[in-house]
């Protein structure tokens, strides 16, 4: 008995040490910055490391998957890039799902400023959409959609496919699907990253609304976008067709 009590005192004193001992926090730090630049040298063994990984990269990523005829560029509240990934998302869910009327993608998932006319790479796809956001269809009713098409406002305009809207004092207006106004009655099928669809870019109201999650990447789908129109033997060539656009 008197060895169990010493050993459950022992305990007690062990787990209380770390009680007595003060917390320790940073007192100074310090921090430089390293230019890197063509001064440096290259360090080769790095170099040679990484150069067959590179090669496969390279095999994969430098491959041409079709052209555009005009400069791509981003800016709100419409842009060419937002219309050429809205436009691809959009036919990749309507063969998802032919009911589906309209496509959205957020304007900061856009990762490229600009891609000039020419020939366009599997890596641009890449570069343009690094992040792997599936596409998702969701069912949004007519009221839902116009908050969402008034967060999009708020947001100064997010690339559209089959919906067009005026921004005025942040607020959208005259919110039509397909050149028909919203109704508040109707439920529409909106294709979307899973990204959004689950509630990200503060888009929490479309929680607890019906969703179908598939297993394709944008990205994929802005690649079979480009190589049907280059098997067609077209350019990409996406216009400004006043899809969102300021109130005058």
């Amino acid at each position: 008995m008197n060895l169990n009590r010493t050993l459950f005192i022992a305990l007690l004193a062990a787990l209380a040490l770390p009680a007595c001992h003060k917390p320790f926090y940073i007192q100074q730090r310090t921090a430089s910055n390293y230019a890197i630049d063509t001064t440096l040298a290259q360090d080769t063994s790095l170099v040679r490391m990484l150069r067959p990984y590179k090669t496969g990269v390279d095999t994969q990523m430098l491959v041409v998957i079709g052209r555009t005829d005009l400069p791509l560029t981003k800016a709100q509240p419409e842009c060419t890039l937002g219309n050429f990934m809205a436009d691809a998302q959009f036919v990749a869910g309507r063969q998802l799902d032919p009911k589906v009327v309209a496509s959205v993608v957020n304007y900061g998932g856009i990762r490229l400023p600009y891609l000039a006319p020419g020939n366009l790479t599997r890596g641009d796809m890449y570069e343009l959409m690094p992040f792997d956001n599936m596409l998702a269809i969701v069912e949004i009713p007519g009221a839902v959609l116009q908050t969402f098409c008034d967060h999009m406002a708020a947001y100064r305009g997010w690339p559209v496919s089959g919906i067009t809207y005026v921004i005025k004092d942040k607020k959208a207006t005259d919110v039509q699907i397909n050149g028909t106004p919203v109704n508040e009655h109707i439920v529409y099928k909106i294709v979307m990253s899973d990204y959004i669809a689950r509630g990200g870019d503060n888009c929490d109201f479309l929680s607890g609304l019906h969703k179908r999650y598939t297993n394709i990447f944008l990205r994929d789908a802005m690649i079979a976008y480009v190589q049907r129109l280059e098997k067609e033997n077209k350019p990409l060539h996406p216009m400004l067709e006043k899809r969102v656009q300021y109130a005058e």
